[in-house]
């Protein structure tokens, strides 16, 4: 993207007066690099690393009370988040005090069930040297109130970011050891996936809210619309999700390979059998695709919906 004049000049002078870099690439659509090729081109030098001008410690403190992180402080003007820590409790800042059920996921309870299934789906677990691990998502700007409930289910009142106005997304995470352990013990990443949760609906309707795709399509043009189902994932997680379905509904499924990973698909009557299966009165749920599921299965033989194609 090509900045106007007006806009190089702008991008000069607030990143002259101190403001970070990542965040005036993001405003303006551009990357990082190119902002410094521009102040460097334009004999501007960099800013030092780890300190911040007077104007970037009013911006660091006015975030703060506006219920920005530390964590997204410090990325947004390029320190640790130590320093902002630090700045915050010189100017006599209160830091907030966040809640957080670490033991979310300890009883297995169908609601515990849904969100492991998100986030074994959608979600990631990663640890960093000297830091607590981190249990984090990502999802659209359109369905950031699914990040409330997974929120309010953990507890807790760590904010959600706001959305990136250029990936239109926005991220939600919390630190926790037990929390993190936990979700690798009921298989994450390695090792079998608890049986507990590979038996429950619960656990796969939130992986299919992850990865999956639920729709109707019309299999010739003017044609009637036929429900479809559709789940990419490992095959470590696919093969239990096709034994789970092969003794509750009837359908048979095959785990296929797809690009660097695996799918599992159908369609007609199979496909609305595993979206009854898992969507019925379900009491949690993402709400798009639990609102075209419930169209699809109330449409029963008689599917003449005008559902758009299935979104991931």
């Amino acid at each position: 993207m090509a900045l106007s004049e007006a806009q190089i000049n702008a991008v000069i002078d607030r990143a002259d007066r101190g403001e970070s870099l990542t965040g005036l690439a993001e405003e303006y659509g551009v990357t990082r690099q190119a902002v410094r090729g521009l102040l460097r081109r334009r004999g501007i030098p960099p800013r030092r690393s780890g300190r911040l001008t007077d104007h970037q410690r009013e911006a660091v403190v006015r975030r703060y009370l506006e219920g920005a992180s530390i964590a997204q402080i410090a990325r947004e003007v390029g320190v640790s988040e130590p320093s902002v820590r630090g700045l915050l409790l010189r100017r006599g800042v209160p830091l907030r005090v966040h809640t957080l059920n670490h033991g979310a996921f300890d009883e297995l309870t169908p609601t515990a069930c849904y969100w492991a299934g998100f986030l074994f789906a959608d979600g990631s677990v990663t640890a960093r040297q000297g830091h607590l691990p981190t249990v984090s998502v990502g999802l659209a700007e359109c369905d950031r109130d699914h990040l409330v409930a997974l929120r309010t289910f953990l507890g807790s009142t760590s904010s959600i970011s706001a959305p990136n106005p250029k990936l239109r997304s926005c991220q939600f995470a919390v630190r926790s050891t037990q929390l993190a352990d936990r979700l690798l013990q009921l298989g994450r990443y390695t090792g079998s996936v608890n049986e507990q949760l590979t038996s429950s609906r619960d656990f796969w309707r939130g992986v299919v809210d992850g990865d999956g795709s639920i729709g109707a399509y019309a299999k010739r043009p003017g044609g009637p619309l036929s429900p479809q189902f559709r789940l990419v994932g490992r095959p470590r997680l696919l093969e239990p999700f096709v034994d789970f379905l092969s003794e509750r509904v009837s359908c048979n499924l095959t785990v296929r390979p797809h690009k660097t990973i695996a799918t599992v698909g159908t369609t007609g009557r199979p496909a609305r059998g595993i979206i009854d299966l898992l969507y019925r009165d379900a009491e949690t749920a993402l709400s798009r695709k639990a609102e075209r599921a419930a169209a699809i299965v109330r449409a029963g033989d008689h599917l003449v919906l005008r559902v758009r194609s299935a979104e991931s």
